[in-house]
């Protein structure tokens, strides 16, 4: 396996002190970045491409400092907060206390000595990568490898979160898929079966969407999917994993078995963000019925604001 370069982000104003920090980084073998202030440190932070594991950052800047930075990471809710070396060179009062009460990991104070940061690096490389692997087997679906509905709905508000935050014009979209008459699949050849067909299901979506995109095992043969897209490129989406599901082969023991699915979806612009995720997979999850009243193998997508418009004129009417 590949061995993974953590990203460490340094958030400092002295451009100086930011080449000083950035070479220890690139000494212990890792990725660094840079930020002047907090803003631009928000945006790599919130951005999925660049999200950093590891935060370095100076108390003492213009406008927000470092711990006021601090509380606007941890505010942010991500799915895994970086690990935050704090930074300055004073030294008055409480100092210390103050940066950990805020959220920072760890503290040191400037001059920063090489060998020694390097140090506090490698022990938030390590603390990271725990943290990682047990973020994994909690949020990990054990039979198919995707995230579980816990995890799903999480992973769902962050990414509603950062379409509230957007100034973009950007809509994501919420499916739920449902495996055509499972019941049937596992009455008449078993569960052993019915496992397998939720594992190759499971890989033929995950190999439909993109890497940074949200699948998850909702909860027996039904499935969420979460991504960035417009009605137009829902529409693709859905026509390609409905397509992905039929038409692929699913033999077992000499036994071949025809696998489909039906699926809702919602459009989500950023007007629709006041409302939660409970109420976008509901609305979802009503299509998704309105699929499979009418045969299955299907799907059907609409936009959160029509439903809700649609609702609102036909209680008026009644």
């Amino acid at each position: 396996m590949e061995k993974m370069h953590m990203h460490v982000l340094i958030v400092d104003d002295n451009d100086i002190d930011c080449i000083t920090t950035s070479s220890f980084v690139q000494k212990a073998g890792m990725n660094a970045l840079i930020a002047n202030n907090a803003t631009q440190a928000i945006e790599i932070i919130s951005n999925r491409d660049t999200s950093p594991e590891i935060i370095v950052v100076d108390w003492m800047m213009p406008e927000v400092n470092g711990l006021e930075l601090c509380q606007k990471i941890i505010a942010l809710n991500l799915s895994l907060t970086p690990y935050i070396i704090m930074i300055t060179s004073n030294s008055f009062g409480q100092i210390e206390q103050k940066a950990l009460d805020v959220g920072a990991d760890d503290f040191i104070e400037k001059p920063i000595h090489g060998a020694v940061f390097i140090a506090r690096l490698r022990v938030g490389e390590r603390i990271v990568k725990m943290q990682q692997k047990l973020l994994s087997l909690a949020d990990t679906d054990e039979l198919t490898g995707l995230l579980n509905r816990r995890a799903a709905i999480k992973a769902c508000e962050t990414h509603l979160a950062r379409l509230a935050r957007s100034d973009k014009s950007i809509s994501h979209c919420l499916i739920i898929a449902d495996i055509d008459f499972f019941k049937h699949i596992n009455d008449t050849y078993g569960h052993q079966i019915g496992d397998r067909v939720l594992i190759d299901v499971s890989n033929r979506m995950r190999n439909s969407i993109r890497p940074f995109e949200t699948a998850a095992r909702f909860g027996g043969e039904e499935f969420l999917i979460y991504c960035e897209a417009t009605e137009a490129e829902a529409d693709i989406i859905l026509r390609r994993l409905r397509q992905a599901i039929a038409s692929s082969e699913y033999s077992y023991n000499n036994i071949s078995i025809n696998v489909t699915m039906s699926f809702g979806c919602v459009v989500i612009n950023k007007h629709d963000t006041k409302h939660t995720i409970n109420q976008f997979i509901k609305k979802a999850d009503d299509l998704l019925y309105e699929v499979k009243s009418g045969g299955r193998n299907n799907y059907k997508l609409a936009a959160y604001s029509s439903i809700e418009e649609s609702e609102k004129t036909n209680t008026e009417c009644n």
